[in-house]
């Protein structure tokens, strides 16, 4: 068996050391990228400036990010605006719902559109609102529960 020293283990520890800033200056400019914003040089940036808390209630899991910007509601649905407004009135009208909701909500207002390219594009905007903080959402049995 090999003698480790302590030499040994402290040159470990300044190798992880490096390793962890390298990563940790990726993430920052993934961050800044996103953002806009430039992170201070010795500011050491902390999970709850971007995550609030993850809730855990009987198996539902909410997950609420701090939003970026929140979406402005319509007084009213314009078949010509773009999806963000879309989705920001029907969710303002219905509540919390589940994509297959805003899918049937969207069909029943624009009836002309193709039921499947409707249905991803609705998912994938949701989903991406979600992931911005835009909107917040419930993960229950699997499935995401979207509100303002």
């Amino acid at each position: 068996m090999a003698k480790v020293t302590e030499q040994d283990i402290i040159a470990f520890l300044k190798e992880k050391v490096s390793a962890l800033q390298t990563e940790l200056n990726k993430a920052q400019a993934a961050l800044q990228a996103f953002t806009g914003s430039a992170p201070k040089a010795n500011a050491k940036p902390t999970l709850d400036a971007l995550v609030e808390k993850v809730k855990s209630v009987r198996g539902k899991k909410v997950l609420a990010l701090k939003p970026s910007k929140p979406l402005a509601v319509p007084q009213e649905f314009n078949a010509n605006d773009k999806m963000d407004k879309k989705l920001a009135y029907i969710l303002s009208d219905i509540g919390a719902a589940f994509n297959t909701d805003v899918i049937s909500k969207i069909q029943e207002l624009e009836p002309e559109k193709d039921t499947d390219k409707l249905g991803k594009a609705v998912t994938v905007k949701l989903a991406s609102l979600f992931k911005a903080g835009r909107i917040k959402g419930t993960k229950l049995n699997g499935k995401y529960k979207y509100e303002l």
